[in-house]
């Protein structure tokens, strides 16, 4: 039995019958109900593909970010495209992963599959505004979400979700500081510019001097870790902020390697609090950067978009923001300054 056949059956629209089956649109809860009850008695079974064809859906999303040369490195990126993955199921939504090394240069694939009707929208993780705006000005005929820093104007992304670096920063170095902290280096990441903004400001905000605070490049891996905290020491340290994870992790085997003991000798804190960072030696803290209620948000953002780009008179939305704070999660690598 076809759509047409069971909407006679059942004494509605062919459209009534297919908001009923999606959850989408209008439709009284005693009409719902009573076409599923008909449905399960007559053995009719929606055309799922057919739907989408007269939605002009596809319920495919593409998650699109360009941050590192070498994925393997990337685990934040990678732990957020799980999270966004899950939430977008939940949604009914299939998530297609696009990696690349430019903002700025989508594959051809995502280039042929937005033209030809194969994606119903984008999540962007942007690595510089410059890139997310010429991102944008390629995709502007498709549902797209930016995910960036907080301190980015885009007008132009009809979904953004901002992280603000700051908060977590600035509650990493108040603590940094209440364990007697006042030479405190900081370790440089790929496109970290709000990272380390965020830490000039909350040295100010905390009394300490911001103008000669030791910074070092990783700006990568494991190795860059070690290697920047070696330049970091002969400053006269007693504590480092990196702007990942991965580089905390380095330092700490730096540290390790020139005989110093953290945290007796020197604190070292990373930021992104992946999965593993409560199992590192010492527990790794960490400014978490929350990636479900990122994920969360976006999907929610572009599901909204994309329900108003194929409703039956297309709706144009105001711009869709959402902010979320990052947060100091304190772990045993960061302790006291140690007496001499």
């Amino acid at each position: 039995m076809d759509i047409k056949k069971f909407s006679v059956l059942a004494d509605v629209s062919t459209a009534t019958v297919s908001r009923a089956f999606s959850g989408r649109g209008r439709i009284k809860e005693e009409t719902r109900q009573r076409i599923f009850a008909l449905a399960a008695e007559h053995g009719y079974t929606p055309n799922i593909h057919a739907q989408r064809l007269n939605a002009r859906r596809t319920d495919i999303i593409a998650v699109y970010y360009s941050f590192s040369t070498a994925a393997i490195f990337d685990y934040y990126n990678m732990e957020l495209a799980q999270e966004i993955a899950k939430a977008a199921a939940a949604r009914d939504y299939t998530t297609n992963l696009e990696l690349t090394q430019k903002t700025a240069e989508p594959s051809l694939g995502l280039q042929r599959a937005a033209a030809g009707g194969g994606l119903d929208g984008i999540i962007l993780v942007a690595d510089s505004r410059s890139g997310a705006l010429a991102f944008l000005e390629r995709f502007k005929t498709l549902p797209v979400v930016v995910i960036a820093n907080h301190d980015w104007d885009l007008p132009e992304a009809a979904g953004l979700v901002r992280i603000h670096q700051d908060s977590g920063i600035a509650e990493a170095i108040a603590q940094l500081k209440n364990a007697g902290h006042t030479r405190i280096g900081f370790i440089h990441g790929l496109a970290d510019t709000a990272k380390h903004d965020a830490f000039l400001h909350a040295l100010r905000a905390e009394g300490l001097d911001a103008d000669s605070a030791p910074t070092a490049s990783g700006p990568l891996s494991f190795e860059d870790g070690e290697r920047a905290l070696a330049e970091l020491l002969p400053t006269g340290v007693t504590a480092v902020l990196c702007s990942t994870d991965i580089l905390a992790l380095g330092a700490i085997s730096g540290a390790d390697k020139h005989g110093l003991r953290v945290p007796k000798d020197i604190s070292i804190i990373g930021i992104d609090n992946l999965s593993f960072a409560p199992f590192t030696r010492p527990p790794l803290a960490s400014v978490g950067i929350p990636r479900t209620e990122i994920a969360a948000a976006a999907v929610e953002q572009l599901h909204q978009l994309i329900e108003d780009a194929t409703a039956p008179v297309p709706r144009a939305s105001a711009q869709l923001i959402h902010t979320i704070n990052t947060r100091f999660i304190p772990r045993a690598s960061l302790g006291p300054v140690l007496q001499r």
